[in-house]
């Protein structure tokens, strides 16, 4: 199968928020046929919709993968389940949170995956690491850049700057 370029979020609020990003970072690039390519900085914003709970760290990475677009989803759920993920059906506190954005050029819509995904272009917290690394990519017909813009004052704040660092 050929490689496609996807863009994955990655988030958390529970516990070691960093480094159960960057060990969700790693358990993706040490799959056979997955690549890390990039990986923004990770900021840090409220828990939207969670009341009073601890504030998200959130990034975007972007990989190479010769995985379809429903075996990468597979993938993040593993990987959300191996890091302690807890499902209960709404929005609630996580440990790890691993979302397919994008995917190529694919746009797909069934019970288990949107793609682009459907929400991306309305969320501060994906758009801005999504202009860290591509902002010319399109969702929806406009550059990410221009998707940020066009949303009200963003309030994250830069947490670290390397998700990278292992």
């Amino acid at each position: 199968m050929p490689l496609t370029t996807a863009y994955l979020a990655l988030g958390s609020n529970v516990g070691e928020r960093l480094e159960q990003m960057r060990a969700a970072l790693r358990m993706l690039d040490a799959a056979s046929d997955v690549s890390v390519l990039r990986a923004s900085s990770v900021y840090q914003n409220r828990a939207i919709g969670m009341g009073d709970a601890e504030p998200f760290l959130n990034a975007v990475i972007q990989v190479s993968t010769s995985r379809s677009a429903e075996d990468l989803l597979d993938l993040c759920l593993l990987v959300e389940n191996q890091l302690g993920r807890v499902r209960t059906g709404g929005w609630a506190p996580r440990t790890i949170d691993v979302d397919v954005l994008i995917y190529g050029e694919a746009k797909i819509e069934n019970e288990r995956l949107q793609l682009p995904h459907p929400r991306a272009a309305e969320r501060d917290f994906v758009l801005k690491p999504l202009v860290d690394i591509d902002p010319d990519l399109l969702i929806e017909g406009q550059t990410v850049r221009e998707l940020l813009d066009e949303l009200p004052l963003v309030e994250l704040g830069l947490y670290d700057g390397d998700l990278l660092k292992l």
